[in-house]
């Protein structure tokens, strides 16, 4: 959604922070059960089995303690769609009836551009020109696509023509949106404005959370690239999408796997098959990035790429890095020349599901691979595959997995298995059981972050605001910026502590110590863990003894330079802090300044 009429002001985000309600938000993700005063439910961002994902209603904030994804309630919408913070909070003011804010028109101010208006109006053109154009329709039918696939996926047609679309759009959407869009080029001769997608079936692409992006173009004629997509834009960027998503997510967390295609029309080939769990790249390799976001919702990926030289490749790059994000992968290999939608057509959809049922297990099919026939091996031949086969497994994040692997492999491979698995990094195969998300042993807070936790909790012994410690006395800067924060609204608050939702409405709403205040305050405090004022003076006295250690620095720089007046401030700094690390001093919280 674009942001070009909308000025985000401090007033509208916290507007929209005191209207959301955080569960609602993550209620659209997972199933959430009340537990005391939480929510408890499965993490949207990981697979997994037993609850680790915390929402907590009043203080706005959610935390998960199997990823360690945390944040406030905008945090969590971004997560969910996929929008940028300005593109977040407009979405959320609209849809809890919050007054927008016009952005400022004069001269002087920067436009922004309305890119989803400019998308959503051309995506309602192309879908016009689909339903009107006998051509189109007809090739739709030849590969028989159903008018509710078509539906479903947003297919649309762009006809053949240099300005079409910006004839249609005329009056609604101004040139320049479309061109920051991606919809529309400019003539490096001329500089004159054309329609960047002519005669082609356009799939509209969406963020997972379903926000329109961006177009992928199939051309019906005959053009030398056979696909187009949309531009890069600063929403728009492939690496970061797949294509079918969207459509798919909702299966893909229910049913754990995923189906990974290569094209446009092997998602819908796949989905006329029966298959609604497919997704595709958009005409490069898979990403780290798209392999993260399957890993969130699925835990298991079948890939179906083309089976032809370049989808071996494509096979093959693609699964160190699906396994680095976690996922347990499969091959369905389709006959030479095919790919999901091809074989649906020769074969029939029931073909299509019996080769993606009986996907082999893609890792051991790498191995085989990679170990030579035993007429041919070598010692020399085998060294050598147990370093590739090695450098694989060491993709593979399960211990238990990949010293399973190691073990088969070094039989097959035919040397010791102590050899594979010391490349590998995998420990012996019965010891290798990994604790599950969120059951493992309760993180180990700093010194700073228990000092945190105890001042934001409602029923802690303050200190009079001006006894609090300066913020220099924290290290750590996301646990500064909270302490900062805590202790201006505590000082402005005529000594009434802040409300947590105050506190982390005045943080940075991108920055890590939204998300480190999440974890702190949703996580279980732990023994030992009671004594706010024992905390403060600990962190108050590493600060004197390090800020000593500074100014004896200081003290021999001056003296060097023959800086006397200076010297004689940094001695009294000097003396003070000295008197400071005795006991019995009456200004135990406040450091010299």
């Amino acid at each position: 959604m674009g942001v070009s009429s909308t000025r985000i002001t401090p007033q509208l985000v916290q507007a929209v922070r005191d209207a959301v309600d955080i569960v609602d938000v993550a209620g659209d993700m997972t199933r959430l059960e009340k537990k005391g005063k939480q929510y408890k439910g499965l993490c949207p961002f990981h697979k997994e089995k037993s609850p680790s994902f915390s929402v907590d209603p009043v203080q706005g904030l959610f935390y998960c303690f199997g990823c360690g994804a945390g944040g406030d309630t905008i945090k969590l919408f971004m997560e969910q769609t996929g929008d940028d913070f300005p593109a977040a909070i407009e979405s959320l003011a609209r849809r809890y009836g919050i007054p927008l804010p016009a952005a400022p028109t004069g001269g002087s101010a920067r436009q922004e551009r309305d890119l989803g208006a400019a998308l959503e109006a051309a995506a309602e053109f192309f879908e016009q020109q689909l339903g009107r154009s006998a051509f189109a329709q007809g090739y739709l039918d030849k590969r028989q696509i159903s008018s509710e696939l078509q539906s479903l996926y947003g297919l649309g047609y762009a006809p053949d023509g240099w300005d079409h679309l910006q004839k249609a759009l005329r009056g609604r959407v101004p040139l320049d949106d479309l061109i920051a869009a991606g919809l529309v080029g400019r003539s490096q001769r001329t500089d004159k404005p054309y329609d960047r997608f002519r005669q082609r079936l356009m799939f509209p692409i969406h963020t997972p959370g379903g926000r329109l992006v961006g177009f992928g173009g199939r051309t019906l004629g005959d053009d030398r690239a056979k696909y187009v997509n949309t531009s890069e834009t600063e929403h728009f960027h492939k690496g970061n999408l797949l294509y079918g998503f969207h459509q798919a997510k909702r299966v893909l967390r229910e049913g754990g796997k995923a189906l990974l295609v290569e094209g446009y029309f092997d998602v819908l080939g796949a989905a006329a098959s029966g298959v609604d769990f497919s997704v595709a790249g958009m005409g490069t390799s898979l990403t780290s990035e798209q392999a993260r976001l399957m890993s969130r919702y699925c835990d298991d990926v079948t890939i179906a790429y083309d089976g032809d030289d370049a989808g071996e490749k494509a096979f093959q790059r693609a699964l160190p890095i699906l396994l680095g994000a976690g996922l347990a992968a499969r091959r369905a290999r389709f006959p030479s020349g095919h790919d999901p939608d091809s074989w649906r057509l020769e074969a029939g959809a029931e073909a299509v599901r019996e080769i993606i049922d009986t996907a082999e297990d893609a890792v051991w099919i790498e191995i085989r691979r990679r170990i030579p026939p035993v007429e041919e091996r070598t010692p020399a031949l085998q060294a050598r595959a147990a370093e590739t086969i090695a450098e694989l497994l060491r993709s593979v994040r399960n211990q238990v997995e990949r010293g399973a692997y190691s073990r088969r492999a070094a039989e097959y491979l035919g040397i010791p298995e102590a050899a594979l698995r010391g490349k590998t990094g995998a420990q012996r195969y019965f010891k290798g059981i990994e604790a599950p998300a969120g059951g493992g042993p309760r993180e180990v807070r700093t010194e700073e972050e228990k000092a945190l936790a105890l001042l934001l909790q409602d029923d802690s012994v303050l200190p009079a605001p001006d006894q609090l410690p300066t913020p220099e006395v924290f290290l750590d800067p996301e646990c500064r910026n909270i302490y900062s924060a805590f202790r201006d609204l505590y000082i402005g608050n005529d000594r009434r502590p802040p409300a947590v939702s105050d506190v982390v409405a005045k943080l940075d709403s991108e920055s890590g110590a939204i998300d480190r205040a999440a974890r702190l305050l949703l996580q279980d405090s732990g023994p030992g863990e009671g004594d706010l004022a024992g905390t403060l003076e600990k962190l108050n006295h590493r600060w004197r003894r390090q800020r000593k250690s500074e100014l004896k620095r200081q003290i021999k720089q001056a003296e060097q330079q023959g800086a006397d007046t200076r010297v004689a401030e940094l001695l009294e700094e000097m003396g003070a802090l000295t008197r400071s690390l005795h006991p019995g001093m009456t200004s135990r919280w406040l450091p010299p300044r």
